[in-house]
């Protein structure tokens, strides 16, 4: 009988991960892929995404273990679990266990509020009172419940302060990547690169109003040291 080898090797095209491969506006071999600083697996995991269909820049920044972001509409609006988290003054493993651990439904989840008192503090606007945090989570809302605390605390006018755009939205925990050094990445992907805690580059992010690339400069990091670190660690 003929060998009609695995079915299973239908889904791979090698193809795909031989020659040079288009990534970030670069093209490489996948060796030196596998070894720019910004990849995140080992060589044979790069190849085997490639040839399951990846897209290049997928295959190389995500994490091994990298599950698909959870994900939950409210109000005709739809982020990823973290990016309610930022959007809403709750911390991300507080509304995680609510649903996850205790069962709750989101609504729900959202509306037992964060801890503490500075995103309670109750806000009248559009002829409603509501604490802070219900605000930030309202489908007119265009900024998060830090940057509407501070305007808040600075005098601006509540309505105002709810359906004003930043001037650069931060789009940390939304689901989309983050720029900075001219590459695209997840927060987590970011930190794990600097070796930095992701909550402390928010934090800098927030609290100084800086861009990602700042953040990460203010935080005496840059992907050249890292790559002179790695290059130095290589040849010892």
């Amino acid at each position: 009988m003929a060998n009609m080898g695995n079915p299973r090797d239908d889904r791979y095209d090698w193809e795909r991960a031989r020659g040079l491969i288009s990534a970030f506006g670069e093209s490489k071999t996948l060796t030196a892929w596998s070894r720019d600083w910004r990849c995140v697996v080992s060589r044979e995991a790069v190849r085997t995404r490639l040839a399951l269909g990846w897209a290049p820049e997928d295959a190389i920044t995500r994490a091994k273990h990298e599950k698909p972001p959870l994900e939950f509409t409210y109000y005709g609006r739809t982020l990823t679990l973290r990016g309610w988290a930022e959007q809403s003054g709750i911390k991300y493993h507080t509304l995680y266990k609510r649903i996850a651990k205790s069962g709750m439904t989101f609504a729900d989840a959202l509306a037992k509020g964060p801890d503490g008192s500075d995103f309670m503090v109750e806000v009248t606007a559009f002829g409603e009172t509501r604490p802070l945090y219900r605000w930030a989570v309202d489908a007119r809302a265009n900024c998060s419940t830090t940057t509407l605390r501070k305007r808040i605390l600075a005098g601006w006018d509540p309505e105002q302060a709810i359906i004003e755009e930043p001037d650069s939205r931060n789009t940390l925990g939304s689901g989309e990547p983050l720029a900075a050094f001219g590459a695209r990445m997840s927060l987590e992907d970011w930190a794990r690169h600097a070796h930095i805690p992701a909550a402390t580059i928010k934090n800098r992010m927030d609290n100084h109003d800086l861009t990602l690339e700042e953040a990460l400069r203010s935080l005496c990091w840059t992907p050249n040291q890292s790559d002179t670190d790695a290059a130095q660690s290589d040849l010892s």
